[in-house]
């Protein structure tokens, strides 16, 4: 399905739809008038706007609120429709994958995970994608979008990753390649990133604004890369409410205070250290604290409200915090002194592909900003209703979710 670009053709339309649209997802059960309000718009306007959610199936009148102390008639409060879709969220590593349906508030509706057989990235995309067909079918829902989140470095800007060392990728137009044979919207980001994202949709009514996120995966030998077995860490910054990225979309590569050219990972941890920390709870201890005293700087010097922790890392909750209390006593320091606190998942594993789900809503309530001049890619609100008409007047579940 095509995206829309930052331009004058239609752009203001979007944008005030985007407005209303997001106001309501953000604030389930708010009326009219305090729409009208919140956005400084008219009445008339938000009316309008209302009307054109409400005939595609976007919106609905929920039930009447209270009366004020003026008196008057009782508003009328909204709600995003939650059946007007679903959405697919995926995390691709070279040997495995995990995927989640959501409705359009971000509740997971289904998810799995499971192993891959074909080795081109492609070709793994495709292979998870038609495995996660019936899983999808089974909403009767129709298909709003797909979003994938991989271990690299991916500008989802222009839907390319720049570099993946797991699928040796370099430079490769995942928006061309893939992304353009499907008739949804296919987005890619950066698997930490993805639970920025994930962060920043579950608390999106809060005042919450500036916060980190550390994904920490396991990971085996990999035989094509040559990259050793231990634990992965990708890191995400959001500032102001928007993912950092930096020039070159590396923003939030981590690498530890100790490593050392050759150490043959992102810790100054040896092989044999790291081939056992899934076994032995000392070397995780280890793991655990280098990776706290590389996070000491970036919290005194980055001042977040949270530090959260996602993947792997969260199945060891209770070491972890161990190991926080009884060996970190700078870094606890440092979280108090800027009144930063330590967060853990609670969606564990998963985290990267619900985090790519919630990309795609997060780019879906969101509104264009004229000033963003790398060439935001936006959804086209005409194509979103699109996709929800198409599934409302078919009966049969599997040609609700459309053709992949």
């Amino acid at each position: 399905m095509p995206v829309m670009r930052i331009n004058n053709n239609n752009f203001q339309r979007n944008a005030n739809i985007s407005m209303v649209a997001q106001t309501i997802w953000r604030k389930p059960g708010i009326s009219r008038i305090d729409i009208a309000r919140e956005l400084n718009l008219y009445r008339s306007t938000v009316t309008n706007i209302i009307q054109t959610l409400i005939d595609a199936n976007v919106v609905y009148e929920a039930e009447e609120g209270e009366v004020t102390s003026q008196g008057g008639r009782r508003p009328i409060l909204l709600r995003i429709n939650e059946r007007m879709g679903c959405v697919l969220g995926l995390e691709l590593q070279v040997d495995r994958f995990r995927g989640v349906v959501v409705d359009v508030y971000g509740t997971t509706l289904h998810q799995i995970e499971g192993t891959v057989q074909a080795k081109h990235f492609s070709e793994v995309f495709a292979e998870v994608v038609e495995r996660m067909r019936p899983v999808v079918e089974s909403t009767r829902l129709p298909l709003l979008g797909i979003c994938v989140g991989l271990p690299g470095i991916v500008n989802p800007d222009e839907c390319t990753i720049i570099k993946s060392d797991p699928f040796k990728l370099e430079n490769y137009p995942f928006g061309k390649e893939i992304g353009c044979s499907y008739p949804v919207p296919v987005l890619i980001e950066n698997d930490a990133n993805c639970c920025a994202w994930e962060a920043l949709a579950r608390y999106r009514d809060t005042a919450l604004k500036d916060f980190l996120c550390v994904l920490a995966e396991h990971r085996g030998h990999n035989a094509q890369t040559g990259l050793g077995p231990g634990m992965g860490v990708g890191m995400a910054l959001v500032l102001g409410g928007k993912l950092h990225y930096g020039k070159r979309y590396a923003a939030g590569e981590f690498t530890s205070v100790l490593w050392r050219p050759g150490d043959g990972s992102q810790f100054g941890m040896s092989f044999q250290e790291m081939v056992r920390i899934q076994q032995d709870d000392e070397v995780y201890k280890t793991f655990v604290a280098e990776l706290f005293e590389s996070l000491k700087p970036v919290v005194s010097i980055f001042d977040p409200e949270v530090v959260f922790l996602h993947g792997d890392i969260c199945a060891r909750q209770d070491l972890v915090q161990n190991v926080y209390n009884e060996r970190l006593d700078g870094l606890k320091k440092v979280m108090d002194r800027v009144d930063c606190r330590l967060e853990f998942s609670t969606g564990g594993r998963m985290d990267v592909a619900h985090g790519a789900a919630s990309m795609f809503l997060g780019k879906l309530f969101s509104v264009p900003e004229l000033s963003d001049v790398r060439g935001y890619v936006r959804l086209d609100w005409d194509e979103v209703f699109a996709l929800v008409s198409q599934g409302s007047k078919k009966t049969d579940p599997i040609s609700k979710v459309g053709h992949f």
